[in-house]
């Protein structure tokens, strides 16, 4: 949101999916580089810790490689306005004072808290400050890149009241990039020193508090005259005090991030303490090489205005706000939990904001979660939907070939009932003793036959709780070869059976896999034409905890496209009254919930192939009372 934008970086700190893009300056760099005559580099004083892999003089060097004239340190900038800060501190005319080298901290003033504008130190930022001496007293044309951790610099240079001073800003990552864009490597260069004048204190600067340390300023916390804050939160609660009148310091040093050691594109792994020391070690260093110089900074410009750009949005009625919060399901006091997961502090201030268009409902953890909830049953019962829509289906396909198998053990069953009827009411029909017995056993077995074929249907329709148990492959496929014995035969399809090592059962739910395997020989039998084969196999997979089945069929085959989407659900290539997509869907499902895979091999007039491996059943398997 571009109008509440302040530019601090925090977004592109917390996206963790990398969504957040920073406006690039490599390529208008590298044109500035390549056209310019007098070019010039000012580095911000947080470098060292931003290379610590390199010497500081190193990547100096490397900045020479690379094409710029002269190279500075805004640390040159913090000494000058340092003084400013010192005089103005000391004026007993000033009441509240607060600090301006923070980017994102007057942009986030002039946008969100502007009544706070007439505290703000009239004082240019040291990356400015030293723009401005360049401009000032060696070359009011030349070209001058920034280089440090601040995304909020970018802005800045863009602001009217301090434009036309910098052409560009890069961040150390924007550097690091160009130096491998260029083959530039710090470490194997020789070291080298800044052409610019000297800094004192001021390269102390971009460590909290380090603007006190460089304009001499006395921090005494029993006096709270002086008050250094840095970090996001901190900052906005301080100020909001000093809306409210709350704070009675004389001066605020604030900085958004935690010194500019921990700005937003800093990208090591090294903690702010860390850095400190490195930082403090390199101003160490440098301050005993400080040479005495003529001072040019006396007459440079270091004042700056700031420009009220509050925006104005209407605010919600308190009817308004319990209408907001309703629709989260926080109808009561105790429902606003005030987590701050959305970003905002309470669950009223969030409320406002979605009012405002600045957020939106979905952004409540507490809520989502609850709605994860509910759609999470109303996943379930789809998916128990779909498993019985799916046997159901199964059940349509299997209709035909079991009546036809039922319907020829009753018609010789009802024949021999028929001419036993015959003779016993003494039409000739002559019958002897044996063959009554006969007859008898024979109707016995076709009724027994039915029995079966009805009892094997029942189990594979009835719905069921998954029970875990031992299963055996071979018993699994015998099943299923009864109920589609007629549709098999009828279509003069070769069984093959393989099995191999098949004495060890598997870890399943019976009727669960049942159905699985149902589906698949289906669809085998359907795709397969007259006189083609269908081959079950069964061995010990090469990873002994699981068992491998395999359905291959001589069938049509599939293609690429429809292979790839073979398991997804209510894709079907078969004519909508004959197939429903559920099958193999469902039959994913269920493997997966067994721990197992299922893969499909297919080509176009060759045939498919399935795949399943399902865990072994073990010892430790056996349910516990």
């Amino acid at each position: 949101m571009e109008e509440d934008c302040i530019c601090c970086g925090r977004c592109v700190i917390v996206c963790a999916q990398n969504a957040k893009k920073i406006a690039s300056a490599i390529e208008p760099s590298l044109e500035i580089l390549a056209s310019s005559e007098d070019t010039y580099a000012i580095l911000a004083p947080s470098f060292p810790a931003a290379f610590p892999q390199v010497k500081p003089n190193q990547v100096i060097s490397a900045l020479y490689r690379l094409g710029f004239k002269h190279i500075w340190s805004a640390a040159v900038g913090a000494d000058m306005i340092s003084v400013e800060y010192r005089r103005l501190v000391s004026k007993d005319s000033v009441v509240t004072l607060i600090s301006t080298p923070c980017p994102a901290l007057v942009s986030y003033i002039e946008k969100h808290q502007p009544d706070l504008l007439m505290f703000l130190a009239p004082i240019v930022s040291p990356m400015i400050a030293t723009g401005r001496r360049i401009r000032a007293h060696h070359n009011p044309d030349a070209k001058i890149i920034f280089i440090g951790p601040c995304i909020a610099k970018k802005n800045e240079i863009a602001d009217v009241k301090v434009q036309g001073v910098i052409d560009e800003v890069l961040t150390f990552k924007e550097l690091e990039d160009i130096f491998s864009l260029r083959n530039i490597q710090p470490e194997t260069l020789p070291e080298k020193q800044m052409d610019g004048p000297m800094p004192k204190l001021g390269g102390i600067f971009p460590v909290s508090g380090g603007l006190l340390r460089t304009a001499h300023l006395q921090d005494d916390i029993l006096e709270n005259d002086i008050i250094v804050t840095e970090g996001s939160t901190r900052v906005l609660d301080v100020l909001q005090q000093v809306e409210e009148g709350k704070v009675q310091a004389r001066f605020l040093d604030l900085l958004f991030c935690k010194g500019c050691i921990d700005g937003p594109a800093i990208q090591n792994e090294l903690s702010v303490f860390e850095r400190k020391n490195i930082v403090a070690n390199y101003v160490r260093q440098q301050l005993e090489k400080v040479r005495a110089e003529a001072d040019d900074a006396e007459d440079v410009n270091l004042e700056r205005r700031f420009t009220k750009q509050e925006i104005s949005r209407p605010m919600p009625s308190e009817e308004e706000i319990k209408a907001i919060l309703k629709q989260v399901n926080k109808t009561k006091k105790e429902d606003e939990l005030n987590c701050g997961a959305c970003g905002y502090a309470t669950c009223r201030e969030k409320a406002i904001a979605v009012y405002q268009g600045r957020a939106e409902l979905e952004m409540c953890l507490p809520y989502l979660i609850d709605r994860l909830e509910i759609m999470n049953r109303e996943l379930i019962d789809a998916q128990h939907r779909m498993v019985s829509a799916a046997r159901l289906a199964s059940m349509g396909e299997l209709s035909a070939g079991v009546a036809h198998e039922i319907n020829n053990p009753l018609a010789g069953a009802l024949n021999y009932i028929k001419l036993m009827q015959r003779k016993l009411k003494g039409e000739q029909v002559e019958l002897d003793i044996g063959t009554y017995f006969r007859y008898l056993e024979t109707m016995e077995g076709e009724i027994s036959r039915v029995s079966g074929i009805v009892r094997t249907l029942l189990d594979f329709s009835r719905p069921s709780e998954p029970a875990i148990e031992k299963v055996l492959i071979p018993e699994l496929f015998q099943k299923i070869l009864i109920l589609l014995h007629y549709q098999i035969s009828l279509q003069d399809i070769e069984i093959k059976e393989e099995y191999h090592d098949c004495e060890v059962p598997i870890r399943a739910d019976f009727k669960q896999i049942q159905q699985v395997l149902m589906n698949i020989l289906i669809n085998a039998a359907q795709a397969t034409p007259k006189g083609g084969s269908i081959t079950l196999r069964c061995h010990r997979h090469s990873d002994s905890r699981y068992m491998q089945m395999e359905i291959e069929d001589t069938g049509c085959g599939m293609s690429k496209e429809n292979l790839a989407r073979i398991f997804d659900p209510f894709f079907t290539t078969k004519e909508k009254e004959r197939g429903t997509g559920l099958g193999l869907s469902v039959a994913y499902s269920i493997i997966l919930k067994h721990q197992g895979t299922i893969d499909v091999e297919s080509e176009e007039g060759v045939g498919s192939k399935f795949t399943i491996k399902i865990p072994v059943y073990r010892d430790e398997d056996v349910p516990k009372d």
